[in-house]
C-alpha cells in the first residue's frame, strides 16, 4: 500500500508540471489569439467608417453627374460654326 501511494505521488509530481506548462501554452496561445481578433475586430470597423465615406462620395458623385447631365440635355442645341478658310479636298 506504501508503495503504491509513493508511485502515486511521483506520477503527480511528474504529470503536475508537465500539465503545468501545457496550460501555460495553452494559456499563452489563447492571449495571442484574443489579440489577434481584437486586432481584427479593430480593422472591421476601420474598414467599416471607410466603407461609408466612399458610399458617400459616390453618392455625391452621382448627384453632380446627374446633375450635368440634366443641364446638359435642358442646353438649346450649339449652331454649328460655319466653316471659313478653303475647303479639304
Amino acid at each position: 500500500m506504501r508503495v503504491r501511494l509513493l508511485r502515486l505521488a511521483l506520477v503527480a509530481l511528474l504529470v503536475v508540471p508537465g500539465a503545468a506548462a501545457a496550460q501555460s501554452g495553452i494559456d499563452g496561445r489563447l492571449n495571442d489569439l484574443q489579440r489577434s481578433l481584437s486586432a481584427i475586430a479593430s480593422q472591421v470597423e476601420q474598414l467599416k467608417v471607410q466603407d461609408r465615406q466612399l458610399e458617400q462620395q459616390l453618392t455625391r458623385m452621382q448627384t453632380s453627374f446627374e446633375q450635368r447631365i440634366e443641364r446638359l440635355e435642358k442646353a438649346p442645341a450649339a449652331k454649328p460654326t460655319p466653316r471659313t478658310g478653303r475647303s479639304r479636298h
